[in-house]
């Protein structure tokens, strides 16, 4: 699976199968705001929505009440917002910048631990300075 980005706009275009009031759902989401599938080949549904408010977030939730949740993640750009904050990294301003983010390769030194300063434990610094 190659990692892509298509809005839901694209989606509905090219999914003429969808039941119109599937088609009536997506196309609501929409007038809250863009909403943009991303596919990640590390989620274990591979696929994340990615919706500009909250209250989209929450219809697509409800909607996949009752379904297996493992195979749709839905963020919304707050909560992306929270979640690159919390982790000390840029906060990204739009649901594009957070789809470029979740689709960027990991650090070079990801698989290596951060080399960290020695401090000898045994022999505690005088504090005089004698």
């Amino acid at each position: 699976m190659t990692p892509s980005v298509v809005t839901l706009q694209e989606v509905l275009r090219h999914h003429r199968t969808l039941s119109r009031r599937g088609r009536e759902f997506y196309e609501s989401l929409l007038a809250h705001g863009d909403v943009l599938a991303v596919r990640l080949d590390y989620l274990p549904g591979a696929m994340m929505w990615l919706v500009t408010t909250r209250d989209q977030a929450r219809l697509m939730r409800k909607a996949r009440e009752g379904r297996t949740t493992s195979d749709v993640c839905v963020m919304s750009l707050s909560e992306a917002q929270e979640l690159f904050t919390t982790l000390g990294d840029p906060m990204p301003t739009g649901l594009y910048e957070v789809a470029a983010w979740l689709l960027a390769p990991p650090p070079e030194d990801f698989s290596t631990p951060a080399q960290q300063d020695s401090v000898d434990l045994e022999e505690p610094e005088d504090p005089s300075g004698s």
